[in-house]
């Protein structure tokens, strides 16, 4: 579903004093009256559009809105109407979103060492096999050459170094 912009609808109160509510009217096609849809308020005088009228469904026409005073046994007033029609048009969506793998990498200061990165071979970059291992690790081994090395092979490196020894 699109996102569309709210508008707040308002109109001057009736001064008839038998006056219980209000009934609003719409129409996409330029012509409203009392055959177009509808809506009875209550004793308002302001609606937020599309969220106060649920069978409000904006289908990107352009529309007309009229407003009626009703009494307490169901007489209309004269409509008043919006006479410029006011479109809830929303752009149309962008098509084929893709993510496409470069063969660059960017340094971050983020770290989330729960989650696996995955390396191919930049030596050999028509290979699909692909090998996870940890950011940090991957960037360690760039640094060093090491495109090819398993996360085993990292591990085992960094239990080494933190025993002394030299990777």
């Amino acid at each position: 579903m699109a996102k569309i912009k709210k508008r707040r609808l308002r109109w001057t109160a009736s001064d008839s004093a038998q006056v219980v509510g209000y009934k609003l009217y719409w129409s996409e096609n330029g012509e409203v009256n009392y055959d177009s849809k509808s809506v009875t308020l209550g004793n308002i005088t302001e609606i937020v559009l599309p969220d106060d009228v649920d069978s409000f469904i904006p289908v990107g026409e352009p529309i007309v809105f009229a407003i009626t005073a009703l009494d307490e046994i169901g007489n209309e007033s004269d409509m008043t109407t919006l006479v410029v029609p006011y479109q809830f048009n929303v752009p149309k969506a962008p098509e084929d979103l893709y993510l496409q793998k470069l063969d660059d990498f960017g340094i971050t200061s983020c770290r989330d060492d729960n989650v696996d990165y995955y390396l191919t071979s930049l030596q050999d970059d028509e290979s699909d096999e692909v090998e996870p291992i940890r950011l940090v690790e991957a960037v360690e081994s760039i640094r060093r050459g090491n495109y090819g090395r398993s996360e085993v092979d990292f591990e085992s490196a960094y239990k080494k170094q933190r025993a002394g020894g030299k990777v």
